[in-house]
């Protein structure tokens, strides 16, 4: 049977794309070409910062994340119960320190225009900063701590967001590999092919990570985008 979405990738970010359309009521299926969540998701720490970031779209996305995933980490809770294992969300904050006095003052000019944006930054001193994190090298003059830091453990995120996505209908194929596009008489995506034969789909969303842009032999540009034929997926 034909999907409505086809997800090219079973990390974190392919499960929560393969959620949000099916429990918008889309028949969407999942393919990876390994297990779920075992490439770019298994290798992150699962940090959740602002602390790192200028104002501009990616502070916007940051801050978003921060304020969802509040409500997401519970949600995904109450809809798998207790066995599940719990993602691990936790709102633990996050310091960033300098050694210099040139290194303090960029830190409070970048700190103030994260503020402008919203962002939570509170200048300590050298002190303070040492009673957040005692473990601190010597020779730090000065901090700004960012209590709206998070962390969750990303795998188990990735595999709750995907539980949860086949209980709203989706299906997940690990191990099917997507080699390449399924086009329409008229030239059109149709689809994927993978190395368990050909997927129909109306849109493919691409969420492979660093090998988005690969072929199957790993060394040439990816084969699901081609911007000459008028379509890139």
């Amino acid at each position: 049977m034909a999907a409505d979405v086809v997800i090219v990738g079973a990390g974190i970010v392919g499960a929560a794309c393969a959620r949000a359309l099916a429990r918008a009521g889309a028949r969407v299926t999942v393919l990876d070409r390994g297990a779920a969540a075992a490439a770019t998701s298994a290798h992150g720490e699962g940090n959740l910062l602002v602390s790192d970031k200028g104002p501009g779209p990616e502070l916007e996305l940051a801050k978003l994340s921060l304020r969802r995933w509040v409500a997401l980490a519970d949600e995904l809770a109450d809809e798998l119960g207790p066995r599940f294992p719990s993602v691990e969300h936790e709102v633990k904050g996050g310091l960033v320190v300098v050694t210099s006095a040139d290194g303090l003052a960029g830190l409070r000019r970048f700190a103030e225009a994260q503020r402008a944006s919203g962002v939570d930054a509170v200048e300590v001193t050298a002190e303070e900063a040492r009673e957040l994190e005692p473990d601190l090298a010597s020779g730090v003059v000065g901090a700004v701590h960012y209590p709206q830091d998070a962390q969750l453990q990303p795998v188990a995120a990735a595999e709750a967001l995907l539980a949860s996505a086949r209980r709203a209908g989706a299906e997940v194929r690990t191990g099917v590999e997507v080699t390449g596009p399924l086009l329409g008489a008229d030239g059109a995506l149709a689809g994927v092919v993978t190395s368990h034969g050909k997927v129909a789909a109306d849109a493919v969303v691409v969420a492979a990570g660093p090998w988005s842009g690969r072929s199957p032999n790993g060394s040439a540009p990816g084969s699901l985008c081609d911007p000459a034929a008028g379509w890139c997926s």
